[in-house]
């Protein structure tokens, strides 16, 4: 990408992954990029995860990222919404994650964490519905997982996106819910799982089909498990590391 005026470029390595962070950081920059203002971070652990063994690697380094983002809102009220669909697994990702995270459990312990609660729901892809929940809830900071859509194909099953900004891209449905109306935070984390077929066609009739991987379960999978780690080494930092490992489930596998 070639510097554009009103934008930020950071790179970095950590845990062996490639963390590239944009800034956007006027409304002519982001114009000329067609993204709202924010910051976007993209994670790249340079194989696909169906074949990806460090899979604690990408969590740690997801988890450090998070950290980064999270911290100012710490000792809040955090609600995370899995948004998709468990039934279709190309839409799976946000719902996977949630199932991996027992937040239950910490509630009924009433274990120390960075957060004063923790919140999760799935309710699909409707974003008038998760409004209204996370209104109800009352969060004062939200992360939203959910399957991406990605237009570059070197990125399906490579990264883990991070962004935060006003609008949110509900990649899957092909909406944009504007967040902004809640007046809180709002973070957006996801894994790209697809491609949109018009890139590599310019016929009208297959503009609604997209072309994925032929691994997408065991892909999602491993994805849920490793953001549900992640978000557990953020939210509960006095877990080790094995702890977190067998809650989230990355000591299984499945490919």
């Amino acid at each position: 990408m070639s510097r554009i005026k009103g934008t930020e470029v950071l790179a970095e390595e950590l845990y062996g992954c490639h963390i590239t962070t944009l800034h956007i950081q006027s409304r002519q920059a982001a114009t000329s990029l067609n993204k709202p203002v924010g910051s976007y971070i993209t994670i790249d652990f340079g194989e696909s995860l169906n074949v990806y063994t460090k899979k604690m690697d990408i969590g740690e380094c997801l988890a450090a990222v998070l950290q980064r983002i999270m911290k100012p809102y710490y000792h809040k009220k955090l609600c995370i919404c899995g948004i998709g669909n468990r039934g279709l697994p190309i839409g799976a990702l946000g719902p996977e994650v949630t199932y991996n995270l027992p937040t239950k459990l910490f509630a009924r312990k009433n274990l120390d964490g960075n957060f004063c609660e923790v919140f999760t729901f799935e309710t699909g892809t409707e974003w008038s519905t998760n409004i209204r929940i996370a209104k109800a809830i009352g969060a004062d900071c939200i992360l939203l997982v959910d399957s991406l859509i990605t237009k570059n194909p070197s990125q399906l099953f490579h990264t883990i996106q991070v962004s935060m900004s006003d609008k949110t891209d509900f990649s899957l449905s092909g909406r944009v819910g504007d967040w902004s109306v809640l007046g809180i935070p709002v973070i957006a984390l996801g894994m790209p799982v697809a491609i949109s077929s018009p890139i590599f066609s310019s016929e009208r009739d297959i503009d609604s089909e997209l072309i994925t991987g032929n691994e997408m379960q065991a892909v999602i999978a491993s994805a849920g498990q490793i953001i549900a780690y992640a978000i557990l080494r953020i939210c509960w930092p006095l877990q080790s590391q094995t702890e977190c490992v067998v809650l989230s489930g990355l000591n299984r596998n499945f490919r």
